[in-house]
């Protein structure tokens, strides 16, 4: 295996598991992501959508016919955070949304070019 197919791989585990993880742990009990969207202003409907979306697309991220469209959805989301966190004043919470927007920016415009 070539050096590139490999740290394709590692980038598309790495993105899949951490939104995987990151959608599951929107539903865990003791999350503070409630409180966070609630005071984001967003209605309460909206955690589980993008949770359910974090999973599913972390998933879809792992199937090459799956992967465009998932980095895709995912941008949309990163989008989402980074804009609000700019409107709430939070520039710490750039830092993560920037480097998955670039992250998975890589992987869908490898995709492509391997696809």
């Amino acid at each position: 295996m070539d050096v590139k197919r490999l740290g394709m791989r590692l980038l598309t585990t790495l993105l899949g598991v951490e939104f995987c993880l990151t959608g599951l742990s929107k539903f865990r009990p003791s999350s503070a992501w409630p409180r966070m969207f609630s005071q984001w202003g967003f209605p309460p409907w909206f955690l589980p959508v993008v949770g359910v979306t974090e999973v599913l697309c972390g998933v879809a991220l792992f199937a090459p016919r799956t992967r465009r469209p998932a980095c895709v959805v995912l941008l949309g989301l990163m989008a989402g955070a980074i804009t609000t966190h700019l409107v709430h004043g939070e520039p710490r919470r750039l830092i993560l949304p920037v480097v998955l927007s670039a992250l998975l920016g890589l992987l869908g415009w490898r995709s492509v070019r391997s696809g």
